[in-house]
């Protein structure tokens, strides 16, 4: 007679990410499907709730930033939705699973709004996308630890990365540690999720600008904050413009 056996088979390991851990949502090209315009009551919505989650972001700064008119709102083939203020560049991104995140324009613009990660220039070569790499999420050791330590570390964190010496992000995501597991882990294995980061696609739909000299073809290093040329140029522009408002309402109150 036959004799069946039964054994338990074994787990397949599942290759797909798992809901709300997809990395950078931008690794790819992707299109504009759909675009709309935000109800005020939306538009009140969103700003409340950035507000609350980076305390930084002030009303002045989220007027500056947001825009106080229309905002809109652009769905992708990514999955990802887009909030833009009028004719500028993209301020904030969801990044299909519900979490939003300012741009890297938008933290150029406010680099403190949000808690930060500092890393090694050398570094920088591994998280940003080239060729078919997608770019490689933060892992621990690249972290540089600062004196007074990490500040409050939570799983699910928003942060962005900057490199030592250079003021500007070059990347926002989320953490995937806790103090604890730091802790426990002894500053081992990967931390933090990228979300977006320079020279992937959402930077190119920005308009692939730098905000510094430190910003290279290849990597990001130190910088003291030197803005390119067509930066500088823009800066004195504006300048300019308000000594000739400052001037005109001068000459008004002596009219």
């Amino acid at each position: 007679a036959i004799r069946w056996t039964w054994k338990r088979p074994r787990p397949r390991l599942c290759s797909q990410p798992q809901p709300g851990s997809m990395s950078n949502v931008f690794k790819g090209e992707f299109k504009v499907t759909t675009q709309s315009l935000m109800g005020k009551a939306d538009v009140k919505k969103l700003r409340s709730s950035l507000q609350a989650e980076f305390p930084e972001l002030t009303k002045k700064a989220l007027d500056g930033i947001l825009g106080k008119e229309e905002v809109g709102v652009l769905k992708c083939s990514n999955g990802s939705t887009l909030y833009v203020p009028g004719d500028g560049p993209a301020a904030f991104f969801d990044d299909g699973f519900g979490g939003v995140y300012p741009t890297l324009t938008t933290l150029w613009r406010i680099p403190d709004m949000m808690p930060e990660l500092v890393t090694h220039a050398p570094v920088s070569k591994f998280l940003l996308p080239k060729d078919r790499s997608a770019g490689a999420d933060m892992m621990l050791p690249g972290v540089i630890v600062p004196p007074e330590g990490l500040g409050p570390l939570e799983l699910g964190q928003k942060r962005c990365i900057r490199v030592e010496g250079n003021k500007m992000p070059i990347a926002v995501g989320k953490m995937l540690v806790s103090a604890a597991d730091v802790k426990g882990s002894g500053m081992k294995g990967k931390g933090m999720e990228v979300k977006h980061v320079y020279h992937d696609s959402l930077w190119a739909y920005s308009g692939r600008k730098v905000p510094n000299d430190g910003f290279l073809a290849d990597q990001v290093v130190a910088s003291e904050g030197a803005p390119p040329a067509a930066a500088a140029a823009a800066a004195a522009a504006d300048e300019s413009d308000e000594e000739e408002a400052e001037e005109e309402e001068s000459d008004a109150r002596e009219e």
